[in-house]
């Protein structure tokens, strides 16, 4: 599967209304391995990966587009903390 980033380069100037980007990460098995249940803390940090998303947002909210990010724990190993940072890097 093409990388929502490639993706948001080649269509993102179609999307006109509402916008949802969803982290979910790459490693499902591997992450639940790492975390043992306890979603409490980001296990594999992406902060390298995090301002992407963000300057997506930015850029869809220039146009008014109503834009929603979720985060799955399976990203870093804690939604809750992902959010976060997320939250930290929008202006």
């Amino acid at each position: 599967m093409p990388s929502i980033f490639d993706i948001y380069a080649k269509f993102g100037g179609l999307i006109e209304d509402k916008g949802i980007i969803r982290l979910h990460g790459t490693d499902r098995k591997g992450i639940e391995e790492q975390t043992k249940g306890d979603w409490s803390q980001a296990v594999t940090p992406r902060d390298h990966e995090l301002q992407m998303p963000v300057d997506m947002v930015v850029e869809l909210q220039s146009r008014q587009v109503e834009t929603f990010i979720f985060v799955k724990n399976h990203f870093e190993g804690s939604a809750l903390r992902t959010i976060t940072k997320v939250k930290e890097l929008l202006p």
